[in-house]
């Protein structure tokens, strides 16, 4: 069966017993634990067939509950060692890393599929047939089995959805239905509070339907297919410490930011004026964790988890603080356009093709001011973790590549890309766009990267500016002097001039910071007040002159390269 209809197709049970056991808890156990000798391939395969087994088995759903549960720690543990194998690898892998996917897929999909069965078909027995009162116990039994199941179903869900975000694809058809319908019942026969903890003596950190609900809502509002994979596991471990602080319910407030309609199957929307079919019955409140996270962000870090302190990066935070204070909708119409652009990627790269095809060493100037004792240390400096600009970029890093335009709008273009990707294809990377060879660079970043069933990608890609300089910046730290390639953009909004620098994903750069920014053959302070965007690839900044009187050589110097990077061939630099 394919995968992308289990979740929808009704499952019927056809099995009298098992195949590989007997229909019974100790049987179960004594089968999972003969399992160990098998590799991992073997292993999996065993695991997936057993569930499917147990769901077509003909037998209560308290029963089916207690033998899914015999080889629960088990699934998850295969499920985590086959993520291991193409977590963070490129987005178009080789034959072997996609049947990995497509099994660990597979088995997550099932493993969410039996719990949802069991929560559903419980639910119809208490609500459809009658129970005698004298069958008390019967009764009880089904109730901790439907709470249980929804409980695990929402949880394999959202795990099924940090995967799929991982891969950079799409929920399945029937995923969010399923998840909001569990959500709805949980609230209309009040058990959605219920603490799993205490009924089953577990330890999770979700410790309730509620929280393993919010849990998902808030890996589909904050991912957006904006962030990487090593930013997506930041942000799911984190969200077992953010579930609590969202509030859902069943009726509007003030603070409502997203709504659901449980009889769709959509995510989670932006609180603004539906189509008149859309009835919102779920309404999510995220202001508690803006809150918290505006509270405990810079110096005031002390009430933050080992998750938080770990894995809340600049980048991440910035991310998230504006997801949760913007308006969460599309600016600009899209208007369809086809044609080719020319694009490459990186601060390092866009700095090489601006400074007409030089390394950056070629660009730079010291003789000013010591020059043999800077040239020499910048190129010994072997503790900053860009050595690559150093030493000339390899050709397969500066690469330019031609893609399929799909549409545009006013700042941005969505592109298709087919065949094997870059591993600096990601999103949030700093990126060089130009439209023919006349044209000029512009300068842009990848905001978002989809990958459809057939193997095609699908980006956004927003122009950021079309006014760009290549400068330099120069810190002086512990009798060091390190030079790094930065970009000085220019843009205009109603005849307002503001200009920004843009440095690499540096650490050791930070906002309210004072460094020199060397331009050839002077170096001017200049201290960076805020950033205005932050990504893992690179920080764009405010910034102020200290000498406001030297305003006038920054403009003449950002002229100066401007009009040469539009009078150059741009091709001559691949020579």
């Amino acid at each position: 069966m394919k995968i992308s209809n289990i979740l929808l197709s009704p499952q019927e049970q056809l099995l009298d017993k098992l195949s590989f056991c007997k229909s019974s808890v100790k049987s179960m156990q004594e089968w999972i634990n003969n399992l160990n000798t098998l590799q991992l391939g073997s292993y999996s395969k065993a695991l997936c067939n057993a569930i499917i087994e147990i769901s077509e088995l003909k037998c209560s759903e308290t029963l089916r509950f207690d033998l899914i549960q015999v080889i629960h720690s088990s699934i998850e543990n295969t499920l985590n060692n086959l993520e291991k194998h193409y977590f963070n690898q490129s987005l178009i892998t080789n034959d072997r890393n996609e049947q990995i996917i497509e099994l660990a897929l597979l088995l997550r999909t099932q493993f969410a599929k039996i719990y949802i069965n069991i929560a559903q078909q419980s639910h119809n027995i208490l609500t459809e047939q009658k129970i005698s009162l004298f069958a008390f116990q019967l009764k009880k039994n089904f109730q901790t089995a439907r709470i249980f199941a929804s409980y695990y179903a929402l949880q394999q869900l959202g795990r099924l959805l940090y995967q799929q975000q991982t891969l950079y694809s799409t929920p399945r058809p029937g995923q969010w239905l399923i998840a909001h319908q569990l959500m709805s019942c949980a609230i209309q026969y009040h058990f959605n509070s219920t603490n799993i903890n205490l009924l089953q003596g577990t330890h999770y950190p979700l410790k309730n339907i509620n929280e393993a609900y919010a849990q998902l809502i808030l890996l589909d509002i904050f991912n957006n297919n904006q962030i990487r994979p090593s930013e997506s596991q930041g942000l799911y471990l984190c969200t077992f410490d953010w579930a609590k602080l969202i509030h859902i319910s069943a009726k509007e407030t003030i603070n409502s930011r997203y709504i659901i309609d449980s009889n769709k199957d959509l995510a989670p929307v932006y609180n603004a004026h539906q189509e008149h079919n859309f009835k919102p019955d779920i309404f999510i409140s995220t202001q508690s964790l803006l809150e918290y996270l505006s509270n405990n962000e810079g110096w005031h870090k002390e009430n933050l988890s080992d998750n938080e302190k770990k894995f809340l990066t600049p980048a991440l935070h910035f991310h998230i603080h504006n997801l949760l204070t913007t308006k969460a909708e599309r600016r600009h119409e899209r208007y369809e356009y086809s044609t080719q652009i020319k694009i490459c990627f990186g601060v390092s790269v866009a700095h090489y093709y601006l400074s007409k095809g030089k390394n950056f060493i070629e660009t730079l100037n010291t003789n000013f001011n010591d020059n043999t004792q800077y040239e020499t240390r910048f190129i010994n400096a072997d503790s900053t973790p860009f050595k690559q600009n150093i030493k000339s970029l390899e050709r397969e890093t500066r690469k330019i590549y031609q893609v399929d335009v799909l549409d545009i709008s006013v700042n941005g273009y969505r592109i298709k890309w087919t065949g094997v990707t870059p591993a600096t294809l990601k999103t949030g990377e700093f990126i060089l766009v130009q439209e023919n060879s006349q044209s000029p660079w512009r300068g842009g970043v990848i905001r978002w990267i989809k990958q459809s069933t057939d193997k095609k990608i699908e980006m956004g890609l927003e122009i950021l500016a079309q006014d760009i300089a290549p400068c330099a910046i120069h810190l002086q730290a512990n009798q060091q002097n390190d030079y790094f390639p930065a970009l000085l953009m220019q843009s205009t909004q109603l005849d307002d001039v503001s200009t920004h620098l843009i440095v690499s994903g540096m650490n050791i750069i930070k906002e309210k910071q004072t460094i020199l920014l060397h331009l050839k053959d002077q170096e001017l302070k200049v201290y960076l007040t805020k950033p205005i965007l932050i990504t893992q690839s690179f920080t764009c900044f405010d910034f102020e002159l200290l000498n406001e009187q030297q305003k006038p050589s920054l403009n003449r110097f950002i002229q100066k390269q401007l009009n040469e990077v539009k009078n150059q061939d741009q091709w001559d630099a691949l020579e």
